[in-house]
C-alpha cells in the first residue's frame, strides 16, 4: 500500500477525531508500513477501517490528557471577575503614577544638589549596591548548597565516581532543575549499569578464595619467587659448558 492511498481513505473516516493533517498523514505512514503489498481501494478501506477503532483510542486519550492539563492550569490561574480585573488594573496604574512622580521630585532635588552631598550620596548608593549583591550571592550559594544536598540524596544507589563530576558543573536555581538532574544521572548510571551488568563499581568483590588486588604481591607469592630464584642459584651449569672459577 501506499501512504496516499492510505491517506484518502482515512481523512473521511478519521475527520471527527480532532487529527491535523500532519498527524493523519503520520499514522497513513505507519499504515502503509505494516501493509507493504500492493493493494486495491477496496483492500485500502479495509485496513483503514481496521485500524480507526486504534485511532480513537488514541485521540480520546490525548483529549483526556488535554483536559487535565486545561483544568490544573485554570486551577492555578484562576479566573478574575470583571470587577477585580478593574481594581487590579487601577492599582497597577496608581503605583505606576506614583513611580513616576517619586522618580521626578529625586531629579529636581538632584538638579540642585551640593558636590560634598552628590559624592556621599554616590558613596552610599555603591555601598548599598554591593551588600545587595553580596546577600543574593550569599542566598545564590546557599540555595545551591542545599539542592546538591538534595540531590546527593536522591541518587542514593548511584555510584559517587559516576555522578561527581557531572555534579561537580552543575548548577541549580530550582527544585525542578534538581528533579531534572536527578532522573537524567538515574537512567544513565541504569543504562551503564545494564551494559557492564554491575550495581556499584565499589561492590565488585574478587572471586571466592581470592583476595584484592593490592600494592605489592602477596606473602605467598614473595615466597613462592624467593624458593625459584634460590633454586636457580643453586642449580647445575648446563653440561658442556664450564663455570669459570
Amino acid at each position: 500500500m501506499e501512504t496516499q492511498q492510505v491517506l484518502d481513505a482515512l481523512k473521511p473516516k478519521a475527520a471527527s477525531f480532532g487529527f491535523s493533517e500532519e498527524e493523519l498523514r503520520e499514522a497513513s505512514e505507519k499504515i502503509a508500513e505494516l501493509h507493504p503489498e500492493e493493494a486495491t481501494a477496496e483492500q485500502v478501506a479495509t485496513v483503514v477501517d481496521n485500524h480507526l477503532p486504534f485511532l480513537k483510542i488514541s485521540q480520546s486519550a490525548a483529549n483526556r490528557s488535554f483536559e487535565r492539563l486545561k483544568a490544573q492550569f485554570e486551577k492555578d490561574h484562576p479566573k478574575k471577575t470583571p470587577e477585580e480585573e478593574a481594581a487590579e488594573k487601577k492599582a497597577k496604574e496608581e503605583a505606576e503614577r506614583k513611580r513616576k512622580e517619586e522618580e521626578e521630585a529625586r531629579k529636581k532635588a538632584l538638579e540642585n544638589e551640593p558636590e560634598w552631598f552628590k559624592k556621599y550620596r554616590e558613596d552610599s548608593e555603591k555601598r548599598i549596591k554591593e551588600l545587595e549583591d553580596s546577600n543574593k550571592r550569599l542566598a545564590s550559594e546557599k540555595a545551591d548548597a542545599d539542592f546538591r544536598k538534595k540531590a546527593v540524596e536522591a541518587l542514593e544507589g548511584v555510584d559517587e565516581s559516576y555522578y561527581g563530576l557531572l555534579l561537580k558543573g552543575q548548577k541549580f536555581d530550582k527544585q525542578e532543575d534538581v528533579d531534572n538532574f536527578v532522573k537524567e544521572v538515574k537512567e544513565g548510571w541504569e543504562a551503564m549499569s545494564k551494559k557492564l551488568k554491575i550495581n556499584n563499581l565499589s561492590s565488585v568483590k574478587p572471586p571466592r578464595g581470592g583476595t584484592a588486588a593490592g600494592d605489592q604481591p602477596s606473602q605467598d607469592v614473595q615466597d613462592r619467587i624467593k624458593r625459584r630464584k634460590a633454586a636457580g642459584a643453586a642449580a647445575s651449569p648446563i653440561r658442556g659448558i664450564e663455570t669459570k672459577k
